[in-house]
């Protein structure tokens, strides 16, 4: 990805589109590091590492290619590192156990799709202002106090609404997987 007569402009095209990949993606290669690695800071650690080396090799990745299977074999190395380092201390699992722990978070990632799937299917049969409520709450990430403020209703209000929405698109999200299932 990187020319040998890059441009500041190249580079800048470069590193949004990582940051785009590994946004949109961050959650499911998190997912697969805890998996295999169960406690939370050591996982941060290594997603932390996983990203810099991700970065360092960003040049090596295919566009159009799977960003995730790229994301996630280069994690695998990073945990089995990981987990080497601490062998003296901790039990380390196998090479089988570590490819049986793959294929289990490649299901759960199966499962979190079609859920997610179902999530967008659901909201869009809600109302217009329930949409745009959820889209400012947790999409934008706007405060109950904000969002009562610009909605014209009190802070509980705003929390009952929520709590309200998200019990509604539960059902849904349920409802529609049974209906998959079928």
């Amino acid at each position: 990805m990187k020319p040998d007569n890059e441009t500041g402009s190249d580079f800048s095209k470069e590193k949004a589109s990582f940051v785009d990949l590994l946004t949109a993606n961050y959650y499911r290669i998190h997912a697969f590091v805890l998996s295999m690695v169960p406690n939370d800071a050591d996982a941060d650690d290594i997603m932390q590492e996983t990203a810099t080396l991700m970065w360092k090799n960003f040049d090596r990745f295919e566009p159009g290619t799977n960003f995730v299977a790229w994301a996630v074999t280069i994690a695998k190395f990073q945990v089995m590192r990981f987990q080497k380092d601490r062998s003296r201390s901790r039990i380390v699992l196998s090479e089988k156990t570590h490819d049986l722990l793959i294929e289990d978070n490649k299901h759960l990632e199966h499962q979190m799709q079609a859920r997610f799937q179902a999530l967008q299917k659901c909201i869009k049969h809600l109302p217009q202002k329930d949409q745009e409520f959820l889209q400012l709450r947790y999409s934008q990430g706007a405060s109950a106090k904000t969002v009562a403020r610009l909605i014209g209703a009190s802070v509980g209000a705003v929390y009952r609404h929520g709590s309200r929405l998200m019990d509604l698109l539960l059902r849904c999200i349920r409802q529609t997987l049974a209906c998959d299932e079928l």
